[in-house]
């Protein structure tokens, strides 16, 4: 079973959390809420090193979801790359 990510932004950056255990989940998103995170989104799986690597030659990254960004950029739903988010950039 694949691994499922809460991403979240914090003035310093945009970061992935690994979901917790079901039954968890609530606890964890008020406890990053309290902490001052804004939950940005939820995401099945990050994509693969090849993808990041080809995302970052083009110059054209996808943001989180799916959308074409620029490598440092979001799109226009406030969603960020996934360069931004797995700290590349």
């Amino acid at each position: 079973m694949a691994e499922k990510f809460i991403v979240v932004e914090k003035p310093t950056g945009y970061y992935a959390v690994k979901q917790p255990k079901p039954g968890m989940r609530d606890a964890l998103l008020d406890s990053l809420q309290s902490k001052g995170y804004e939950i940005v989104g939820e995401v099945a799986k990050t994509p693969s090193m090849k993808s990041l690597e080809k995302m970052l030659e083009n110059g054209i990254a996808k943001a989180i979801d799916g959308c074409k960004v620029e490598p440092d950029g979001t799109c226009h739903h406030g969603k960020p790359s996934w360069m931004l988010v797995l700290g590349y950039i």
